[in-house]
């Protein structure tokens, strides 16, 4: 069997702990080539992931006719150009989230995609954990019944990822907790609620602890050879927003870098047969342990059930799930208008907390 052969653009931390990894896995892969301004650290990560091709201009990357598909990877800002370029170039593209900084850059991506007839994939990669996937087939089963209300947080008490560096800079990054980690609970728990569309949103940002903030650890030390960190940091430590969706469900959102506040991952489902809460400490380790419980009754009485999982990379879930789309010519997880529906309710709470009012969506 002829090997995928993947392009990555970027070298910043979750290349090197989550994608670099979790693709040169799978047997059938090769990664050829990586792209990164920041030389130091291109030398560095290619020599040590054996990565023969390097480049600092991400379009001689492209030019690579052997390169099949396409991973983006760097700061938000530059996601729509890269991708609609590896699009435009005949590559698929797995791009980190968010996508892009607002609806119209996302529309642009899909578009393309759509025209080029490639595979266009959200890295949402919770989608993939065992809680997330046990939730959702139990839930496609009608073993839930309606999914009408929920709340998603991710909360973290002292902890800015980069601070000072690209995460902390709008710019670049597009916004705070909510546009870094918030998104995954947002998609997260909208999948689960069978992907209702958004009617209005409503939401507040705050930033209160920018003279307390201290370094997440995120991305670690040893992934920033190289890095530059201006001191900037004009984004949210906290978010907050209710959303709305066609179907009369409704969604609770949190997130946050800092906060006087417990900590962790946190998502509560309320359907009309059976509940769930899912609770993880974000230094959680195995994704096996991430606190799943059920809420139902049987034979007239109320029941708890805490489901045992077989633990899961879901990293690895994410990677084997898009050589196959590519292979198997088989739609990706991340559908267009899921993906669009995220980036138009952030791109919406951050309108509402700016005006102060309600949004409603077109």
């Amino acid at each position: 069997m002829e090997k995928v052969k993947i392009g990555i653009i970027g070298a910043g931390g979750i290349v090197q702990y989550a994608h670099i990894p979790c693709f040169q896995k799978l047997g059938d892969v090769e990664i050829v080539a990586i792209c990164d301004p920041n030389e130091p650290k291109l030398k560095e990560v290619a020599e040590k992931s054996d990565i023969p091709q390097k480049f600092t201009d991400y379009q001689k990357l492209l030019s690579q006719e052997e390169i099949d598909a396409v991973i983006v990877c760097t700061p938000n800002a530059f996601h729509k150009e890269q991708a609609v370029a590896a699009l435009k170039n005949g590559k698929h593209v797995l791009c980190e989230k968010p996508i892009a900084l607002n609806s119209k850059e996302a529309g642009e991506m899909l578009k393309t995609a759509e025209e080029k007839n490639k595979k266009f994939m959200a890295a949402f990669c919770h989608r993939f954990d065992n809680t997330t996937q046990f939730l959702k087939k139990s839930i496609d089963r009608g073993e839930f019944g309606e999914i009408y209300y929920a709340k998603a947080n991710y909360l973290r008490r002292r902890g800015v990822p980069g601070l000072g560096g690209w995460f902390t800079t709008k710019k670049l990054s597009g916004g705070g907790p909510l546009i870094d980690v918030g998104v995954h609970m947002l998609d997260t728990a909208i999948w689960l609620m069978g992907s209702p569309d958004p009617v209005t949103v409503s939401g507040s940002t705050y930033n209160k602890f920018k003279e307390q903030a201290i370094n997440g650890g995120w991305p670690p030390s040893c992934s920033r050879t190289g890095d530059k960190y201006p001191g900037t940091f004009d984004v949210e430590d906290l978010a907050t927003s209710f959303i709305k969706f066609a179907n009369g469900a409704t969604l609770f959102l949190e997130a946050s870098w800092s906060g006087n506040s417990e900590q962790g991952l946190f998502l509560s489902l309320f359907g009309a047969k059976s509940g769930a809460s899912v609770k993880q400490s974000e230094e959680g380790g195995k994704t096996g342990e991430r606190g799943l419980k059920i809420f139902t009754e049987k034979g007239g009485e109320l029941i708890d059930i805490s489901p045992i999982l077989t633990d899961v990379n879901p990293y690895e879930k994410q990677a084997a799930h898009f050589i196959e789309c590519i292979r198997e010519n088989k739609e990706p997880i991340t559908k267009p208008k899921e993906i669009l529906n995220v980036i138009k309710i952030i791109e919406a709470i951050y309108l509402s907390a700016e005006k102060g009012e309600e949004i409603r969506l077109r």
